[in-house]
């Protein structure tokens, strides 16, 4: 394997990230303190790192600024926000800090967001209300491993029936005809109830605040950040519904699905799992070799959600060509991942 090295020259630096970009594995402390110095020391290097490997992070901040706030921030006006923010006119003050004691993926997300989210406020593009609601936070019940602090967190809701279709959805992982055939809903009754369920979860959520637990490995860890993301100025999650379309679709099979989780925590370590799932999507679409139009309409209907009657006209096509563009790209998408995924981790 091409690992990072310390010894590296600059030249084998840029063939290193743009390997490391199309093959990700998770890097040891040496390798992430190799990296640090080298993009330091190197501006080509540094330029690479910021504007190109980091794409799949700055693709996700734009996605959720968009998502949040519907306010379309270009991913380079983010990765440019982002580098600055680092080099401080040459300083590296900020940089300096890494000590690699986590993932420098982590660790960059972790400074982004409060980086991004403060230009983006002090340009007046978004406006952040730091009080909780149910409105501005999101359950993230589903990216929860421990049925034990899952149960936990459910068992904060105290109304029998409400309790119950939760754990029906969230702990069990029955599907909605399951749930309404269990509970005996139809699907009005069944939606209307989820709703009213999970936002009540959510205000349970809000008013504990913290529920520390001691997980076997020492670790303690905040039930309530486990369990609710923050969409008021915290990137936690990242996706759309035609991703986990995909992901449903292709791991179907509850063991492919935690090999899948598994995988992706090493291909982009320290990420909530919806962001690293869309990121894999995008990389493994970057791979196909579309040309530009066919890219601008993967990306634009996958990742922004764009109208496809607005589409088209900006492409000079009918709105039908840009449907059946889309399903053809999904399908193919589909069948690729199926194959890296046998050749790369089975």
């Amino acid at each position: 394997m091409n690992k990072a090295t310390e010894n590296k020259t600059r030249e084998e630096w840029m063939k290193w990230l743009k390997y490391f970009k199309n093959h990700r594995y998770e890097l040891c402390k040496e390798e992430y303190i190799a990296l640090r110095d080298a993009i330091k020391k190197y501006p080509s290097v540094a330029e690479e790192f910021f504007f190109r490997t980091l794409d799949p992070m700055t693709k996700g901040f734009a996605h959720k600024v968009y998502e949040t706030y519907n306010v379309v921030v270009d991913f380079r006006d983010i990765a440019t926000c982002i580098y600055l923010a680092m080099y401080d006119s040459g300083k590296w003050s900020r940089w300096d800090t890494y000590r690699a004691d986590c993932g420098i993926f982590a660790w960059i997300s972790y400074c982004a967001t409060q980086v991004v989210f403060t230009e983006l406020e002090e340009l007046h593009y978004i406006e952040t209300n730091t009080d909780l609601t149910s409105k501005n936070t999101s359950l993230t019940l589903k990216s929860m491993r421990d049925k034990d602090e899952l149960m936990m967190v459910l068992d904060l809701v105290e109304v029998p029936q409400m309790h119950e279709l939760l754990t029906c959805i969230y702990l069990l992982r029955m599907t909605d005809e399951e749930v309404m055939k269990h509970m005996g809903m139809s699907e009005e009754l069944f939606k209307k109830t989820r709703k009213v369920a999970e936002t009540m979860l959510k205000e349970c959520l809000i008013s504990e605040g913290q529920m520390l637990v001691e997980r076997a490995d020492g670790k303690t860890v905040n039930l309530v950040s486990e369990a609710l993301s923050d969409l008021s100025g915290k990137i936690k999650t990242s996706t759309s519904d035609e991703a986990m379309l995909a992901a449903d679709k292709m791991f179907s099979d509850d063991d492919e699905f935690d090999e899948l989780k598994e995988a992706l925590e090493q291909f982009y370590p320290g990420m909530p799992w919806m962001e690293q799932w869309v990121n894999f999507v995008l990389d493994r679409a970057a791979e196909l070799n579309w040309n530009e139009e066919d890219e601008i309409v993967f990306y634009e209907r996958f990742y922004h959600h764009t109208d496809p009657v607005s589409l088209a006209k900006r492409l000079g096509r009918a709105r039908t060509w840009i449907d059946n563009k889309f399903s053809r790209e999904n399908k193919a998408l589909v069948v690729y991942i199926k194959k890296w995924w046998s050749i790369y981790c089975r």
